[in-house]
């Protein structure tokens, strides 16, 4: 196979009449032209230019063999064009997981205004109730909530942290009353996450930097957020849950959150992805756009979370 780049000085050279004129028009040296070509020839095995001390001409195959190149050249032209429009304007599809509540409360609104933005993507969004395998799944990219962050293998992208709460329904607190300390959580049913170990903790700091760790055992337990937010309006025991999922059901008096003087660890929003080359345009788009806007979105719902938090209420 020979190299474009020498393709590409001979047909210069004979276009331009002469290795002289060709160095001055490509910035190239004569004498760099001449080996290129001669370099040519030899992996050709003919004379493709014939060359004496006063002047140079192009040999019979030398023509034939210059025709040929010049529509080498112009389909390398435009094969290079089409890469070209590819990059610029994003098109073709992005495989995107994501838990129910995430996309729901998060994601949907960024993904409704980067269609409408770029309409020519098309976007498979898998709402996965536990965490999927990236590479395995065939996927772009996924989004996520976690405190502990495992896939070291994969390219993340934070967009901040979320707090997480313990909430419980009213009704469960009516029957069995409002814990005042962590220690008081022992006598409660719980819901909860399920973990490697078996063993279920919630980790508390107070305001005043006391930490303090309680196990709980859960009467049930799922790795779909969705599946705990609705045991625990249903009154089937405490659940910690992101804060962003517990906004509206505490605003609506259906959650109320507990011991509000101590915090649990938050929760970091973050997507995951396989690699940081090769990106078609539009996943690359699409990255860069949630990475523009999901603080935003986060940040207006912790404030929203704020202006309607609900001091816990006299029950039990």
């Amino acid at each position: 196979m020979q190299d474009l780049t020498d393709i590409y000085y001979f047909v210069q050279v004979v276009e331009l009449g002469s290795f002289t004129a060709a160095s001055k028009a490509l910035g190239v040296a004569k004498s760099q032209l001449s080996f290129r070509v001669a370099r040519l020839e030899t992996s050709l095995g003919v004379r493709l230019i014939q060359r004496t001390t006063r002047r140079s001409h192009v040999s019979e195959i030398g023509q034939r063999y210059y025709e040929q190149c010049r529509q080498l050249l112009a389909a390398a032209e435009q094969t290079q064009r089409v890469i070209d429009e590819a990059q610029a304007a994003p098109r073709g599809r992005i495989h995107v997981a994501c838990p129910v509540l995430f996309a729901q409360l998060l994601l949907a609104p960024i993904l409704v205004e980067y269609l409408r933005r770029h309409p020519e993507v098309q976007i498979d969004l898998d709402i996965c109730h536990h965490q999927v395998d990236v590479i395995a799944g065939g996927y772009d990219i996924a989004f996520r909530v976690r405190d502990s962050l495992r896939d070291s293998s994969l390219v993340m992208r934070s967009y901040g942290m979320d707090p997480q709460l313990l909430v419980a329904s009213p009704e469960l607190l009516q029957r069995l009353g409002q814990p005042a300390q962590p220690v008081d959580l022992k006598r409660l049913p719980s819901v909860g996450v399920m973990d490697a170990d078996g063993r279920h903790f919630w980790h508390l700091r107070a305001d005043d930097g006391r930490t303090q760790q309680v196990e709980h055992r859960p009467s049930l337990v799922s790795d779909d957020l969705q599946v705990l937010y609705q045991a625990a309006i249903g009154g089937i025991g405490v659940a910690q849950l992101p804060q962003f999922v517990c906004r509206e059901p505490i605003a609506e008096g259906r959650l109320v959150p507990l011991l509000p003087a101590w915090s649990l660890p938050s929760g970091n929003v973050h997507a995951v992805y396989p690699s940081r080359h090769g990106h078609t345009p539009a996943l690359r788009s699409f990255i860069d756009f949630v990475a523009e806007h999901m603080p935003q979105v986060l940040h207006r719902t912790q404030q929203g979370m704020l202006a309607e938090y609900v001091k816990p209420v006299s029950v039990g």
